[in-house]
Protein backbone atom coordinates (compact mmCIF):
# COMPACT_ATOMS: atom_id res chain seq x y z
CA UNK A 1 0.00 0.00 0.00
CA UNK A 2 1.06 3.61 -0.62
CA UNK A 3 0.97 6.89 -2.95
CA UNK A 4 1.01 7.92 -6.20
CA UNK A 5 2.28 10.88 -7.37
CA UNK A 6 2.85 11.49 -11.06
CA UNK A 7 4.14 7.78 -12.08
CA UNK A 8 5.81 7.44 -9.27
CA UNK A 9 4.71 4.70 -6.64
CA UNK A 10 5.97 4.75 -3.19
CA UNK A 11 5.21 1.90 -0.83
CA UNK A 12 4.41 2.99 2.59
CA UNK A 13 3.38 -0.40 4.25
CA UNK A 14 1.62 -3.56 3.39
CA UNK A 15 -0.82 -5.96 4.21
CA UNK A 16 -0.88 -9.50 4.10
CA UNK A 17 -3.75 -11.57 2.45
CA UNK A 18 -3.99 -13.46 5.53
CA UNK A 19 -4.62 -10.61 7.35
CA UNK A 20 -8.15 -9.81 5.70
CA UNK A 21 -8.99 -13.10 4.85
CA UNK A 22 -7.63 -15.91 7.46
CA UNK A 23 -8.63 -18.82 4.82
CA UNK A 24 -6.98 -17.53 1.73
CA UNK A 25 -3.82 -19.10 2.36
CA UNK A 26 -4.06 -23.13 0.86
CA UNK A 27 -0.64 -23.89 -0.94
CA UNK A 28 -2.39 -21.32 -3.43
CA UNK A 29 -3.75 -18.06 -2.51
CA UNK A 30 -7.64 -18.15 -2.44
CA UNK A 31 -8.79 -15.08 -1.79
CA UNK A 32 -12.54 -14.19 -1.33
CA UNK A 33 -12.96 -10.94 -3.56
CA UNK A 34 -15.75 -9.79 -1.22
CA UNK A 35 -13.40 -8.84 1.57
CA UNK A 36 -11.81 -6.06 -0.56
CA UNK A 37 -14.18 -4.08 0.95
CA UNK A 38 -12.05 -4.43 4.41
CA UNK A 39 -8.93 -3.39 2.24
CA UNK A 40 -10.57 -0.12 0.64
CA UNK A 41 -11.54 0.67 4.33
CA UNK A 42 -7.71 0.50 5.41
CA UNK A 43 -6.60 2.65 2.33
CA UNK A 44 -9.17 5.18 3.62
CA UNK A 45 -7.91 5.15 6.61
CA UNK A 46 -4.65 5.47 6.18
CA UNK A 47 -4.58 7.70 3.21
CA UNK A 48 -3.51 5.41 0.68
CA UNK A 49 -4.19 2.93 -2.25
CA UNK A 50 -3.04 -0.02 -2.81
CA UNK A 51 0.01 0.43 -5.81
CA UNK A 52 0.82 -3.25 -6.03
CA UNK A 53 0.21 -6.98 -4.76
CA UNK A 54 2.65 -9.71 -4.18
CA UNK A 55 3.01 -13.33 -3.98
CA UNK A 56 5.64 -15.75 -4.42
CA UNK A 57 6.24 -18.89 -6.52
CA UNK A 58 8.29 -21.69 -6.35
CA UNK A 59 11.63 -22.38 -7.59
CA UNK A 60 13.33 -19.63 -9.56
CA UNK A 61 10.97 -18.32 -12.17
CA UNK A 62 8.82 -15.23 -11.74
CA UNK A 63 6.66 -15.19 -14.69
CA UNK A 64 3.22 -15.05 -13.82
CA UNK A 65 1.03 -18.32 -14.68
CA UNK A 66 -1.61 -18.64 -16.40
CA UNK A 67 -3.91 -18.62 -13.53
CA UNK A 68 -2.05 -14.94 -12.11
CA UNK A 69 -2.82 -13.65 -15.72
CA UNK A 70 -6.30 -14.64 -15.75
CA UNK A 71 -7.15 -13.40 -12.52
CA UNK A 72 -5.54 -9.77 -11.57
CA UNK A 73 -6.29 -9.33 -8.09
CA UNK A 74 -7.07 -5.65 -8.86
CA UNK A 75 -8.62 -5.64 -12.15
CA UNK A 76 -7.62 -1.93 -12.96
CA UNK A 77 -5.42 -1.00 -15.60
CA UNK A 78 -1.93 0.14 -14.31
CA UNK A 79 -2.25 -2.42 -11.39
CA UNK A 80 0.97 -3.66 -10.23
CA UNK A 81 1.47 -7.60 -9.22
CA UNK A 82 4.99 -8.36 -8.06
CA UNK A 83 6.30 -12.28 -8.23
CA UNK A 84 9.25 -12.90 -6.00
CA UNK A 85 10.79 -16.17 -6.62
CA UNK A 86 12.12 -19.22 -4.45
CA UNK A 87 9.01 -18.71 -1.55
CA UNK A 88 11.37 -15.47 -0.80
CA UNK A 89 13.47 -17.33 0.99
CA UNK A 90 15.72 -14.49 1.36
CA UNK A 91 15.65 -10.15 -0.05
CA UNK A 92 14.99 -9.72 -3.18
CA UNK A 93 15.98 -6.82 -4.78
CA UNK A 94 15.00 -4.92 -7.84
CA UNK A 95 15.78 -6.66 -11.21
CA UNK A 96 15.45 -9.85 -9.26
CA UNK A 97 11.45 -10.37 -9.29
CA UNK A 98 8.51 -10.50 -11.28
CA UNK A 99 6.95 -6.91 -12.20
CA UNK A 100 3.68 -6.80 -14.33
CA UNK A 101 1.58 -4.68 -15.21
CA UNK A 102 -1.77 -5.24 -15.97
CA UNK A 103 -3.08 -3.13 -18.95
CA UNK A 104 -6.80 -3.84 -19.13
CA UNK A 105 -8.88 -6.96 -20.14
CA UNK A 106 -8.35 -6.54 -23.57
CA UNK A 107 -4.55 -5.74 -23.60
CA UNK A 108 -3.71 -8.18 -20.93
CA UNK A 109 -0.43 -7.83 -19.10
CA UNK A 110 3.32 -6.03 -19.71
CA UNK A 111 6.12 -7.71 -17.78
CA UNK A 112 8.19 -4.81 -16.96
CA UNK A 113 10.83 -7.24 -15.08
CA UNK A 114 13.74 -6.11 -16.95
CA UNK A 115 13.38 -2.55 -15.95
CA UNK A 116 14.25 -3.77 -12.11
CA UNK A 117 16.02 -0.88 -10.67
CA UNK A 118 14.89 1.91 -12.67
CA UNK A 119 11.04 1.09 -12.05
CA UNK A 120 11.69 0.37 -8.31
CA UNK A 121 13.45 1.62 -5.27
CA UNK A 122 13.67 -0.26 -1.98
CA UNK A 123 13.73 1.88 0.75
CA UNK A 124 15.95 1.20 4.26
CA UNK A 125 12.65 0.72 6.34
CA UNK A 126 12.09 -2.50 4.26
CA UNK A 127 15.51 -3.72 4.25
Amino acid sequence: MGKVEGETKTVTSFLPYDAIDPNCLQGIIVFDGSRMDDVWRICEKQGCIVVADVHTHPGASYRQSDVDQSHPMIPERGHLALIVPNYAHRDYMPGEFGIHEYRGRQHGWSDLSSLGQKFFRVGRRFL
